[in-house]
């Protein structure tokens, strides 16, 4: 049974996430923990001094009703529905769950209620990525639909400079398994020749993937950022799967510089893979 984590702050957004992983996963015997994290610095106390309390009671209501409509709409025998709220910021929420319960991925929106339009990616969200390296991430964004019956395509973005770990190999092909997907292996150029390693790298994907339908592809002469986000809309593809999942990279990949390549909101879900498994 796999265990499946949906951070929460009750928007619109977290629910969009919460109804494309319930259609990932129709298939398979999943627990679903619903997250929501309430930190107490973020709440200025009231002339009792009881602001966390009043929030954390409200979230509690708010995460009951979440739970009543995710059983309204969601029927599936296979699926079992946990909520946690934890008193801390979400990314250290994240940490401290993951001590008891091992999770296979985690689910979320691209930001949540507070976030301002213009802004494409929100603060949890951006801190869930730079920081929890054990897990994968998958990021939805609010105007993305899972459509189950239509052949997907993954844009796996890689430099060829880091090994992959069984566990991410296993993953990928699931997760292509589970999408209907072919797997697009990109490379952005940025040397004349591929060094011994990549090349070792590249074959072993190859050799990986032998029972997924993949390809590989190479863009040279643009900046790497450019390159991604030009492939994707130019094929049209379904998600975008970084393994380099270090701090800062998340940053310098989504730039406010690039918002011209991904339009004001991201248009399909990203795959972070952790880097230290």
């Amino acid at each position: 049974m796999k265990n499946i984590l949906i951070p929460t702050d009750f928007s619109a957004n977290a629910w969009k996430a919460t109804v494309y992983a319930f259609s990932l996963f129709q298939n398979e015997l999943c627990n679903f923990y619903f997250l929501n994290a309430c930190k107490p610095e973020f709440y200025t106390p009231d002339i009792n001094g009881d602001s966390l309390a009043q929030a954390k009671s409200e979230n509690k209501i708010l995460m009951n009703k979440l739970l009543k409509e995710v059983t309204t709409i969601n029927k599936n025998q296979n699926h079992r529905f946990k909520p946690v709220i934890i008193e801390s910021w979400l990314n250290d929420a994240v940490v401290e769950i993951q001590d008891e319960i091992i999770f296979d991925l985690i689910v979320m929106g691209t930001k949540g209620e507070t976030e301002p339009d213009d802004r494409i990616f929100g603060t949890n969200s951006m801190n869930v990525i730079e920081t929890v390296d054990h897990m994968p991430v998958l990021l939805i964004p609010d105007n993305c639909v899972y459509v189950p019956e239509v052949k997907k395509e993954l844009v796996l973005a890689t430099r060829f400079d880091k090994s992959f770990s069984d566990y991410e190999i296993n993953f990928l092909i699931d997760m292509a398994k589970k999408f209907k997907a072919s797997i697009r292996i990109l490379y952005i150029q940025d040397t004349e020749n591929l060094s011994e390693e990549q090349k070792n790298t590249k074959e072993g994907l190859h050799d990986y993937f032998k029972d997924v339908s993949h390809s590989f592809h190479t863009l040279t002469n643009i900046e790497v950022t450019k390159g991604i986000h030009s492939f994707i809309q130019s094929r049209n593809s379904d998600v975008l799967v970084l393994n380099h999942k270090k701090r800062g990279f998340f940053q310098n990949l989504f730039s406010k510089s690039l918002l011209k390549e991904l339009g004001k909101k991201p248009q399909i879900p990203m795959l972070f893979m952790p880097s230290d498994l």
